[in-house]
């Protein structure tokens, strides 16, 4: 099942397909400005540009914007601590990543002034808005102190005629989507029993009147999702409001590889640390076409004479199923491992997935240390890969309970503007004979995300003392 390409720090701006990742936040009601609306607001500007805020947000938007991690990694150093910056822009991996997901921000309109501005702005490469506010210090050199960025729906005065009319909804439409839906889950929902509940809990809350209230769309879709994942427990399904961002076969091959160049391939920070332990950040998991194949072919070499390893999946979302097959391949000799199997409703196949016994460049192995570094965040995709090393023993998990999200699926289109989110398979792992659906992956030392890597490095470094041969 192919993804339109994102990294991990972008999942929250670019909606993914839901085969094996979180999707956004609920309805971020993405809308097309017109070429008017657009010329109309492109002026806004701050209140006062030499204003100390005004002034920080142009040069973080520059960095931001001019797509090369060393010129953003500069100002940073230089303006802009991250421990001052919201979850998506957190780490430089994070921000990079969203920096080539979104392709830049445009300026659409800013407010306040002096040390505090908030600015809207929207997507270059799409036709979604965001938020950020930043707050900077009153003395010289107005270092940022604190900064949110996040999406929202496109603000009304940058909808045109037809769009605000979409946004509106009225008893006879809401009838209409709700038993688009039902009929939706009923058809494809992985599991049939849990279909029926969601259906049953739609019935009862449209009886009560519940979503008599949800008169735009945006509304309408955030509360049908609630209530769908507070029937099933299953964090993969949901309503999206707006028009969906290029997916399959909309871009060119060459696109599709220049998206996955843009976010390495789903790769963030590789580095040596003491003791010649290695720590691979991992944000996504891409398509697995032939090019991000050798791309993790290169990146496993890199780190294949490490005497241990710490893998980073803390803020990994998910993706393509067959590219964890190949990264937890690099964890095993050529001998063939069953990892998983994937069961399919809708074509009531059942997928293996072993290791693979050909690969290019040289495997780590199987017998030196593997560590996996996991937070509340880490869903979907993610959470395989924890999920099946812990399972066949190859790997000790390090962090907090993951977010529990096992049900792969994709977008059915109810019209052009509402689009169900619908689990169609479920994974069934060798060993447990389970998932990690609604419970999420435990871990083995459970400590908080931010202490995981000092933990298992220190775990790490311990292992590695012990089999160092004597003096």
């Amino acid at each position: 099942m192919r993804l339109p390409i994102a990294s991990a720090s972008v999942a929250a701006f670019v909606l993914l397909d839901a085969g094996c990742s979180r999707p956004p936040s609920p309805s971020p009601a993405p809308a097309v400005a017109t070429t008017s609306t657009a010329t109309a607001t492109a002026s806004a500007v701050a209140p006062a540009d030499d204003a100390p805020a005004a002034r920080q947000f142009a040069a973080w938007l520059a960095a931001f914007n001019s797509g090369n991690r060393d010129d953003l990694l500069a100002y940073h150093e230089q303006n802009f601590p991250y421990s001052a910056a919201s979850e998506d822009v957190g780490s430089i991996d994070r921000e990079f990543g969203l920096s080539h997901g979104t392709g830049g921000f445009e300026v659409k309109k800013t407010e306040g002034g002096g040390t505090e501005i908030t600015v809207t702005m929207k997507e270059k490469h799409s036709s979604r808005f965001a938020s950020v506010r930043m707050q900077v210090d009153v003395a010289e050199p107005h270092r940022v102190q604190r900064f949110e960025i996040h999406p929202i729906p496109t603000p009304d005065e940058f909808l045109s005629v037809d769009e605000r009319a979409a946004h509106r909804l009225d008893a006879t439409k809401r009838h209409t989507l709700l038993e688009a839906i039902k009929q939706n889950i009923r058809a494809h929902y992985v599991i049939p029993a849990v279909g029926d509940k969601m259906i049953a809990a739609l019935d009862d809350h449209d009886a009560h009147g519940n979503y008599e209230g949800a008169a735009d769309g945006p509304a309408f879709a955030d509360v049908v999702t609630m209530d769908l994942q507070a029937a099933s427990h299953d964090g993969h399904i949901r309503l999206i409001f707006g028009r969906l961002p290029q997916g399959p076969g909309q871009e060119s091959h060459e696109e599709h590889v220049a998206h996955l160049k843009a976010v390495n391939f789903g790769f963030g920070t590789i580095e040596r640390l003491p003791g010649n332990v290695a720590h691979v950040v991992i944000d996504s998991f891409p398509e697995a076409i032939p090019e991000e194949k050798d791309a993790i072919a290169g990146f496993m070499t890199q780190i294949a004479d490490a005497n241990a390893l710490v893998i980073d999946l803390r803020h990994n979302h998910g993706g393509d199923p067959h590219t964890v097959q190949v990264v937890v391949s690099y964890l095993f000799d050529a001998k063939r491992v069953h990892i998983n199997d994937m069961f399919r409703r809708d074509t009531g196949a059942t997928e293996q997935f072993w290791t693979l016994p050909d690969l290019q460049g040289t495997r780590f192995g199987s017998r030196k240390p593997v560590y996996v570094l996991t937070s509340h965040e880490t869903f979907s995709g993610g959470e395989e890969l924890a999920y099946d090393l812990q399972a066949l023993k190859r790997g000790v998990i390090v962090g907090e309970t993951t977010g529990g999200g096992a049900h792969p699926g994709g977008p059915f289109d109810l019209d052009d503007w509402y689009h169900l989110i619908v689990p169609t398979g479920r994974p069934i792992n060798p060993i447990t004979k389970k998932d990690w659906e609604g419970v999420g992956v435990v871990p083995d030392v459970a400590v908080n995300a931010d202490a995981a890597l000092d933990e298992a490095q220190r775990r790490a470094l311990s292992d590695v003392s012990k089999k160092a041969p004597a003096h």
